[in-house]
C-alpha cells in the first residue's frame, strides 16, 4: 500500500480561548498537494471544513504561552476504510508535550473522512501527514523551517557614562584609579557619556531560545569631559594636557566615533524579547572613525567662543570591549571594559575606558 501525504499550511496560531487567552484567527491553508490515486482522502466538505474544525477546537496550550514555545507540528495518522481516523501519532514535534499532546487530540477528535479509493475499490486504509503550526499572535514564523525567529537583545539603544580605569604603577593591578601623576585623566563621569545605537542584530540559537550566540551592528559615540581647564595637547607620537588660561571651559570633552560588532553569547527565556529575561555576554569589537576635541566657554573679554579640533589623538583605531548585559523585555543594564588601551603605545600611560548604564531594546 502506497503511502499518501497531505500537507497542510497553516500560516497563523491557531488559538481559542485557553485559561484567559483570546482568539487569534486562523488563515486559509495552501491547496492540498496530491498524490498518485486517483482519489485522495479528503476531510468532510473538503479543506475549508477542515480549516474550521481545527480553528474551532485547537487551543494553545498555558505552558506553551507562557514559554514563548512556537512553530510546526506534524502529525501522522491514518484514515481507515470506513473513513475513521486512527493510530495518531507526532511524526516530528517541538520538544513540547503540551502541544504535541494538543495536536494529538485535536487530530483524534476528527470526524470520519471520506476514504481513498483506486479504480476499482475503497483503499484499507491510506497514512497522511498534517502540519500544524502553533504561532502566538504578532509573533513571526519562518514557513521554511516551521521554527520560530529568535530575537537577539542588541537591537536599540544603550546610554551610560564612561570612566577611565588605568593599571596601578605600585601593584601591577587593572582598574587602577589613581591619575596623581597624571591629573588631567581624572575625568569628571558627570560629562563623560557613552552612547550606541545598535541597528542591526541576529541570532544564532544553539539550543531553542535559551541559549544562542549575538552578534549586530551598531554606532558609538564616546566623550571623555575633563575637569579644572585642561586642554589636549598632542604631537605626533604623544598625548597630554596642560591648564589653559583662555578663561574657564564651560564645555571640554575628547569624543570618539565608532563602528561595533559584538559577539556575545546569550542567554534569555523566551524566543521573543516581549517579557523575556535575558543576560548576555562576550566582547564588542569597534573601530574609530572619527574624533575631536570640543570647547566652549568664554574668554576675559567676555566673548563666547567654540572650538573643534579633528585628529587621531594618537587614539587606538581597533578597540575590543569585554561587556555584560542583562535585563527583562525592552529594559537592560550594560557594563563594558576595554581590553584595549585607549591610546597608542608609549603616546600616553595605559587607559582603559569603563562604561557601563542603561539599554533600551527596540525590534526594528
Amino acid at each position: 500500500m502506497k503511502n499518501h501525504f497531505l500537507f497542510v499550511f497553516i500560516f497563523s496560531a491557531f488559538v481559542l480561548n485557553v485559561f484567559s487567552q483570546g482568539d487569534v484567527p486562523l488563515p486559509p491553508p495552501i491547496e492540498v498537494v496530491e498524490g498518485t490515486r486517483d482519489i485522495e482522502p479528503t476531510f468532510p466538505g473538503g479543506q475549508e471544513a477542515l480549516m474550521r474544525f481545527i480553528q474551532e477546537n485547537i487551543t494553545y496550550p498555558q505552558e506553551a504561552i507562557e514559554e514563548d514555545i512556537q512553530g510546526k507540528v506534524y502529525v501522522q495518522f491514518y484514515v481507515e476504510k470506513d473513513g475513521k481516523v486512527s493510530d495518531v501519532k507526532i511524526l516530528k514535534g517541538l520538544g513540547c508535550p503540551s502541544i504535541e499532546k494538543e495536536a494529538i487530540r485535536v487530530v483524534s477528535i476528527m470526524p470520519n473522512w471520506i476514504p481513498g479509493t483506486t479504480d476499482t475499490a475503497l483503499l484499507e486504509r491510506t497514512v497522511m501527514n498534517l502540519p500544524i503550526s502553533f504561532v502566538l499572535e504578532g509573533d513571526d514564523f519562518d514557513d521554511d523551517d516551521g521554527k520560530a525567529k529568535y530575537q537577539a537583545h542588541w537591537a536599540g539603544f544603550d546610554y551610560g557614562y564612561t570612566t577611565l580605569r588605568n593599571v596601578d604603577a605600585i601593584t601591577g593591578k587593572a582598574f587602577g584609579t589613581n591619575f596623581s601623576s597624571v591629573p588631567y585623566w581624572n575625568i569628571n563621569p558627570s560629562t563623560s557619556s557613552a552612547f550606541s545605537l545598535n541597528f542591526l542584530e541576529y541570532k544564532l540559537p544553539i539550543f531553542k531560545q535559551y541559549l544562542g550566540i549575538t552578534t549586530g551592528l551598531g554606532l558609538g559615540i564616546t566623550s571623555l569631559g575633563f575637569r579644572d581647564n585642561y586642554s589636549i595637547i598632542h604631537s605626533k607620537d604623544t598625548i597630554y594636557a596642560e591648564i589653559s588660561s583662555a578663561g574657564k571651559f564651560r564645555n571640554n570633552t575628547l569624543t570618539s566615533y565608532t563602528i561595533s560588532l559584538p559577539l556575545l553569547i546569550e542567554f534569555t527565556s523566551k524566543a521573543k524579547s516581549k517579557k523575556s529575561i535575558y543576560f548576555s555576554t562576550g566582547v564588542i569589537g569597534s573601530y574609530r572613525f572619527s574624533s575631536f576635541t570640543y570647547q566652549s566657554g568664554k574668554n576675559d573679554q567676555g566673548d563666547r567662543y567654540r572650538n573643534y579640533i579633528y585628529s587621531r589623538f594618537n587614539m587606538q583605531n581597533l578597540l575590543l570591549d569585554a561587556t555584560i548585559r542583562a535585563g527583562w523585555d525592552a529594559f537592560g543594564l550594560f557594563a563594558s571594559y576595554s581590553l584595549t588601551p585607549l591610546f597608542q603605545k608609549q603616546a600616553a600611560m595605559a587607559l582603559y575606558p569603563l562604561k557601563f548604564g542603561i539599554s533600551m531594546n527596540i525590534d526594528y
